[in-house]
């Protein structure tokens, strides 16, 4: 289908043209109420942004996490089927199933990682209007959802040794349902893995005043 506003082609199932970020008419006719934040003409978005993704990073980002459970699975379940080799006497040697299972979780689990989180990142977006933020996350559980900027009440950025090495970085944004510990915010809308996170911070912090 076609935008209304922009004529922008969009796929049939979208709540919002990629374009113009006008809703769509499917989804005006969904019921929603004319009172509904998100149904306010609020023309194009000031800043578009998806994260980046990179295969390196998400690799060396998970590094610990692939060791432990590599050990983990070669110990266990390499164990386990010690029994079951030495009780059927299959003749094959006494490492071999922890090499076997160490090797399958060693190479298996990275390559879920990759594939989920490149899928993730293709499903995110994060669309920065004068008054609102808008944005859609998640791959196997999707999510929309838009937040006035005055329940936004910190802004922060982040950068990672991993992260300043490929130039990226994450933005955090604080709202009052987050909660706080030791006086930081312990969640938030975090805007991970942005390309020039510097120029973006200053951006966001321009349009929403915080």
């Amino acid at each position: 289908m076609y935008c209304s506003k922009c004529g922008r082609q969009i796929s049939d199932d979208a709540r919002f043209c990629e374009g113009c970020g006008a809703p769509t008419a499917e989804y005006n006719s969904a019921g929603s109420s004319q009172n509904d934040y998100t149904q306010h003409d609020a023309g194009s978005p000031s800043i578009k942004v998806s994260p980046t993704f990179n295969p390196l990073l998400s690799v060396a980002s998970f590094i610990p996490v692939q060791l432990f459970l590599t050990a983990w699975g070669a110990g266990f379940l390499g164990g386990m089927s010690l029994g079951a080799v030495k009780a059927w006497k299959l003749g094959i040697p006494e490492w071999a199933p922890f090499v076997f299972f160490g090797a399958i979780f060693f190479f298996a689990v990275p390559a879920l990682v990759y594939f989920f989180k490149k899928k993730t990142y293709e499903k995110t977006e994060y669309r920065f209007f004068k008054d609102r933020l808008e944005y859609s996350e998640g791959f196997l559980t999707a999510q929309d959802k838009t937040i006035k900027y005055d329940k936004i009440t910190e802004t922060s950025m982040r950068r990672g040794v991993v992260q300043k090495r490929f130039g990226l970085g994450t933005i955090f944004l604080a709202t009052p349902a987050s909660g706080y510990q030791q006086n930081r915010a312990s969640s938030g809308i975090r805007i991970k893995d942005v390309e020039q996170p510097e120029k973006l911070y200053s951006q966001i912090e321009s349009l929403i005043g915080k």
